[in-house]
């Protein structure tokens, strides 16, 4: 599938999907850093709207909303500012209905403005579930006391941080710090849980947001060995950006409710070439990644490897049973900045022995 773009477009860091009211479903993404979203008829390949919000005035954005966004269908748009704790509730009129702050929770905690690559907010029981970044006000107990998810009543606008912490993932934590990668994560929602995959953390973390239950799953790539914090060796951003994309990491997790199974996007130890622009490869999917299956109890039914230099699996989405892959790394001869181009992957049985 292809989507093409306007010359004012750029391809996106990040795409989402959902389905509306109707049974109609979309792609959408974020312009750049500009305040745009994107709306693509998925299987028409063809742009929907592009909803173009103020950067002054009571309709703004304050600060964008890169990565900080979800829309449920296209009535109902929320966007997370960059630059504080609110929320904006609009549609594709980019009418902003109402500003909610979620800025403190009744017993004084101060979530983080969730605006990162982290997964799309989640209603759940009449609630919008946030995704939280490390709170740096906490020191060195930033981990042990750190937040992974707030809750936000959107009628009454109750503010409630869950007692769901982050894992202990090792590595230098703390302002400023290149170990802070140690503490990225992506997540997806299964209908009841939400399950975490940490970028150097074998295990996933498996969080039910109404009782606060927690359960760590052991789930291991073939390709990966025994699985370290990262430790940069260089100070110089070049040489930074170049380990970050030659070190094992896992990323995105993907679930699809059609076969009942779990995709967990890996990121395989590769040597990268001296000519590729690690920062421009590190944006479009590294080198080489595979992918692995787990069924409903998370147990590992498949593992594939992808070829080197050709997907962008940042780009990807699950709609009725297939996966869409992007084509768009930087590296695949037929990259463009013209078009997000995808290929669709089937899940099949193994009938290796």
């Amino acid at each position: 599938m292809n989507y093409h773009l306007a010359s004012d477009v750029k391809v996106p860091l990040m795409i989402r999907s959902c389905i509306d009211d109707d049974g109609q479903e979309y792609v959408y993404f974020q312009n750049g850093i500009l305040p745009d979203l994107l709306i693509y008829d998925i299987h028409n390949e063809t742009l929907v709207k592009r909803v173009k919000f103020e950067i002054e005035g009571p309709d703004a954005i304050g600060g964008g909303f890169l990565y900080g966004f979800m829309m449920t269908d296209c009535n109902h748009i929320y966007i997370s500012s960059k630059v504080k704790p609110e929320l904006y509730v609009t549609d594709t009129t980019a009418y902003i209905k109402r500003k909610i702050s979620y800025a403190e929770t009744a017993d004084g905690y101060k979530p983080e403005s969730c605006c990162m690559d982290d997964g799309a907010f989640q209603f759940l029981d009449g609630k919008l579930y946030l995704p939280q970044g490390i709170n740096f006000s906490f020191g060195k107990e930033v981990m042990e006391k750190s937040a992974l998810l707030c809750s936000l009543d959107t009628l009454s606008g109750e503010v409630e941080a869950l007692p769901v912490k982050f894992p202990p993932v090792g590595g230098v934590i703390g302002r400023g710090s290149s170990g802070n990668v140690n503490a990225n994560y992506k997540f997806c929602f299964n209908g009841q849980e939400l399950v975490y995959s940490f970028a150097y953390m074998d295990d996933l973390m498996v969080v039910n947001p109404l009782t606060h239950q927690v359960e760590y799953k052991e789930v291991k790539s073939r390709y990966i060995g025994e699985m370290k914090p990262f430790s940069a060796q260089s100070t110089n951003d070049a040489a930074l950006q170049k380990e970050l994309c030659e070190y094992p990491a896992y990323s995105n997790i993907m679930y699809d409710s059609y076969n009942k199974v779990y995709y967990r996007v890996v990121y395989v130890p590769q040597e990268i070439d001296k000519k590729v622009a690690p920062l421009s490869l590190y944006r479009t999917g590294r080198k080489q990644f595979s992918i692995m299956i787990l069924d409903e109890d998370f147990n590992v039914i498949g593992e594939h490897l992808f070829p080197p230099y050709t997907y962008n699996p940042r780009l990807s989405f699950v709609s009725k049973g297939k996966l869409y892959i992007s084509l768009n790394n930087i590296m695949n001869p037929d990259y463009s900045d013209d078009v997000i181009r995808f290929q669709m992957v089937e899940l099949v049985k193994n009938t290796q022995k």
